[in-house]
């Protein structure tokens, strides 16, 4: 049996868009012979869908789709994911099975834990056996396929995700599907989603093992591709790369920002403040990398607390990564604003005023350049400084989407070093030089703020290996520095909960669906 599988970039909503592209593809699969062509979980709606899942017009447009697709598959075998409703009412996630323009019945998910869109689903039957080309063929959607299910009379296991990317999820997925296609002793094809969608990435990397558990088709990951396996002939296998971790970030990155830009902004520039140090050095390559350079603007904004290297070397990446630089001095506007309110209020606490005030009006300058010329601002703070509360609500927490936010100091580092790999398109010094945030202003009590590296791995046990504070104290860290930051994590919820949409690429990312703990 011939399979063509379908790895597309959606847009959620966009039912003409994605037709067209379903269509495309089935097309493409006819032209090169292929007996089945299989498209990823709720390929026809995008996902993810939330509350639309429930609304009557969403899921009508969905099944008007599914049948103009099905006048197109004429001498092929189709499975195609969309949102359908039950007799019994609620909306199961579901795989059309199309044989010769008709459609012949529908697979439904079972199993919803782990899904972004299970407040918005019920459960369906789970998976199904359908025949084509006289192979029996075991068909699965999402994470029914990690159930101990006994596919041992499939000859193949089509399973059709919606598997969203974070840092080491590529590997563990690889693994799991050769572990499984060796234990039911048939083939395992796997086809995702790829793309950027909301918050969320989706990064492909659909794949095809046979029942051996060898992998024999790997296809990208962060981009569209058509890729063809013969079932009945799956001994030639391919070698599984090496997972990068910082070139998968990398891609994550430079994907969520070219679709949200694409998807949401279309024919807009996106801005971004150069300040001269790492994390908006970084946010800016990726940008273009994504977009080109003509679709990114900076801003350089000198006040008080700038000296002449972050000008020196925000001027200097400019040039670099080919952007249009503005500069927007708010030295004059800061003292004559600071002057008005410290008159007003008073200042008991001069100098963080001065530091909050400061950032408070370098974004709403930020803001108002952006919505002169219609640019999209972008936030590029860091997950450590978020955790920890170094931010300044609305000042340095300002911006449509948070590129950075989902990442470590210490990651940001690590993409710089990446992005430096080839070229130098961020300067040495701005690599070298301490961090200017208000990390550095921070305290807690009489004690500073431990370094970057310590924080990030006391961040990373807390919030993604859920360890306890007892335990990271036993793991060599010094208590003073894990109940500091364990507080510090809990004292920033309020500006965790007011930040923008970040990007989310680990398994912990700071926002309130993940991170969901009372305020007082």
């Amino acid at each position: 049996m011939k399979v063509a599988i379908a790895q597309l970039n959606y847009q959620c909503g966009n039912f003409e868009y994605n037709k067209y592209k379903i269509i495309d593809a089935i097309a493409e699969a006819k032209k090169q012979g292929a007996q089945l062509v299989v498209f990823a979980e709720q390929a026809i709606t995008g996902v993810p869908a939330h509350s639309l899942l429930v609304r009557s017009n969403f899921l009508d447009k969905a099944e008007q789709s599914l049948v103009e697709i099905a006048a197109f598959c004429d001498d092929i075998a189709v499975l195609v994911g969309l949102p359908i409703r039950k007799r019994s009412g609620g909306t199961v996630s579901a795989a059309a099975v199309i044989k010769n323009r008709h459609i012949r019945r529908f697979v439904t998910k079972k199993t919803l834990a782990g899904d972004v869109d299970a407040a918005y689903l019920s459960s369906g039957r789970g998976y199904e056996f359908i025949t084509v080309a006289g192979e029996r063929v075991a068909v699965a959607v999402g994470a029914d396929f990690m159930l101990d299910h006994d596919f041992s009379n499939a000859g193949t296991i089509v399973v059709m995700g919606a598997d969203r990317y974070h840092q080491g999820r590529i590997e563990k997925r690889y693994n799991t599907l050769s572990q499984k296609a060796f234990m039911a002793d048939a083939n395992v094809i796997f086809v995702n989603h790829v793309g950027g969608s909301s918050e969320f990435v989706y990064d492909g990397s659909s794949a095809a093992f046979n029942a051996q558990g060898k992998a024999v088709a790997l296809l990208n990951s962060f981009d569209e591709e058509i890729c063809f396996v013969d079932t009945s002939h799956s001994e030639q296998n391919v070698e599984i790369p090496y997972q990068d971790k910082t070139a998968n970030v990398y891609g994550a990155l430079k994907l969520a920002a070219r679709d949200y830009m694409c998807k949401n902004h279309p024919g807009k520039k996106a801005c971004i403040v150069l300040t001269g140090g790492i994390d908006s050095s970084v946010a800016a390559a990726i940008l273009v990398d994504a977009l080109g350079a003509e679709n990114v603007v900076a801003l350089q904004m000198p006040s008080r607390y700038s000296n002449d290297h972050s000008a020196d070397d925000a001027e200097m990446l400019a040039r670099q990564l080919g952007v249009q630089l503005m500069t927007v001095p708010l030295t004059e506007i800061y003292r004559a604003s600071l002057d008005t309110i410290v008159a007003a209020i008073g200042a008991p606490d001069r100098k963080k005023l001065e530091v909050d005030f400061q950032l408070r009006l370098r974004t709403a300058l930020f803001m108002a350049v952006c919505e002169k010329w219609g640019y999209v601002p972008i936030n590029s703070s860091n997950k450590t400084e978020l955790a920890v509360g170094a931010l300044t609500l609305y000042g340095d927490t300002g911006g449509m989407i948070g590129l950075l936010g989902d990442l470590y100091k210490s990651d940001v580092y690590s993409l710089a070093r990446y992005i430096n790999s080839s070229r130098e398109v961020i300067a040495e010094q701005t690599m070298l030089k301490s961090p200017s945030s208000e990390m550095m202003l921070l305290e807690s009590g009489e004690q500073q703020l431990p370094p970057y590296d310590v924080i990030d791995a006391i961040l990373y046990r807390l919030l993604e290996c859920w360890q306890s504070q007892d335990e990271i104290v036993e793991a060599g860290f010094e208590e003073n520095d894990v109940k500091m930051i364990r507080s510090l994590i809990y004292d920033s919820l309020e500006k965790i909960y007011q930040f923008c949409p970040i990007v989310e690429v680990s398994s912990m990312p700071l926002d309130k669906s993940y991170v969901d703990l009372p305020i007082g």
